[in-house]
């Protein structure tokens, strides 16, 4: 007898588990088939992108995106291998076209990016990501190819050519000059970075050529420094002392003009590098004549600075990256503004910005031969005027 009844309480246990499990299989099955899976990711619509920038007329599309709407469609077929993304099991990636308007938005505005990627329908931290993809994709691949100074007796001759006829200026084969970038500096150096214009920022020494086109750039010296400090520390000076330089030389008054750089009050006056005399009351008329001539000729640097700022207006707001990742930035600012060059996209200067002055500090360091070489531009402008 117990030992039946030791069997009946053993059927009856194994029989309750198999239905407590059969019911928590069925709930199981329809908790799967009611419960939807929630989003992994915030609903985001791209709307403006998709929809609208489609039916921008050319106009529209180069006020936001500050470059025409032929030089947005060459930039691709250059770029497309390594900005180009595979699509994955979870999510399909975003198209090169959208990863370029998305780049060139932000460089083109004083957006957050916040904003830009409202605009996109795609996460901030996406935008960002796509913002540095871009950027060091344009300084590898462009950089050392379109940012290239004239380093043959060919290339020196187009260069000072091009400057005689526009400026009527001779050898000339570069105006060189400085500009402050703000940045957000590195915790601890904030001193560095601190300028006389009283904000932190990096340095961009740059050299143009007539055509506006950056033929060197330098950038990241701290905001502290100033211009002829950087371009004592850069490799434009020992380039410029390369011999094919003076082998390329204009003579007069039995003084060899050579191709030389001009810059302004605050570069050291050498053989390599002309400025102007210093200003006084009653000046002789052949250097008041050498100072108008040689300022006419550097506005090509100062005009390459306002259309460099006036297209890429998130130069206008500090820079709120790593030190490193707004040098590469401002690098691929200055490829594109090249690239718009070559394929004349004409800037829209807006004309009415209005700078506050400053006066720059003078530099009164001079080398052997350098005042000769100036004297004796001065009595060419004199015999030779506009």
């Amino acid at each position: 007898m117990e030992y039946e009844h030791q069997k009946r309480k053993k059927r009856r246990a194994w029989f309750i588990r198999n239905a407590l499990l059969y019911q928590l299989s069925i709930l199981t099955d329809q908790s799967r088939r009611s419960h939807q899976r929630t989003a992994w990711v915030y609903p985001k619509s791209g709307y403006w992108w998709s929809d609208i920038v489609p039916q921008m007329n050319d106009k529209q599309f180069k006020d936001n995106f500050r470059i025409h709407r032929r030089t947005f469609k060459q930039i691709p077929n250059q770029v497309e291998a390594d900005l180009r993304r595979r699509d994955t099991v979870l999510r399909l990636a975003i198209p090169v076209d959208k990863r370029l308007a998305c780049a060139l938005y932000s460089l083109g505005s004083t957006s957050e990016l916040r904003t830009v990627a409202h605009l996109f329908g795609i996460g901030k931290s996406t935008a960002a990501s796509i913002l540095h993809d871009f950027c060091n994709i344009l300084v590898e691949l462009f950089f050392g190819r379109l940012i290239k100074f004239p380093a043959n007796n060919q290339e020196i001759q187009a260069t000072t050519d091009e400057f005689l006829q526009k400026f009527g200026y001779p050898m000339c084969i570069g105006c060189i000059d400085g500009t402050h970038i703000s940045i957000e500096p590195p915790t601890g150096a904030e001193t560095d970075y601190f300028n006389y214009k009283k904000f932190h920022s990096v340095i961009v020494l740059a050299v143009v050529d007539a055509s506006l086109k950056f033929t060197y750039i330098n950038i990241g010296a701290p905001g502290r420094c100033n211009d002829s400090y950087v371009y004592s520390q850069s490799r434009v000076l020992d380039v410029m002392k390369n011999p094919i330089y003076a082998q390329n030389y204009l003579t007069i008054q039995n003084t060899n003009i050579q191709a030389h750089l001009i810059g302004d009050s605050a570069f050291p006056l050498s053989k390599n590098l002309m400025k102007p005399y210093t200003q006084r009351p009653n000046m002789p008329q052949d250097q008041t004549l050498f100072n108008y001539r040689l300022s006419r000729c550097r506005s090509a640097i100062e005009r390459s600075f306002g259309h460099l700022k006036s297209r890429f207006r998130c130069l206008h707001k500090k820079l709120e990256y790593d030190v490193e990742n707004a040098k590469i930035l401002i690098k691929a600012v200055c490829i594109l503004h090249n690239i718009c060059i070559d394929a004349q996209d004409d800037v829209d200067t807006d004309w009415n910005i209005t700078v506050p002055p400053y006066n720059k500090p003078n530099c009164n360091l001079r080398t052997l031969g350098g005042p000769d070489m100036r004297d004796a531009l001065a009595y060419y402008f004199v015999q030779y005027p506009l």
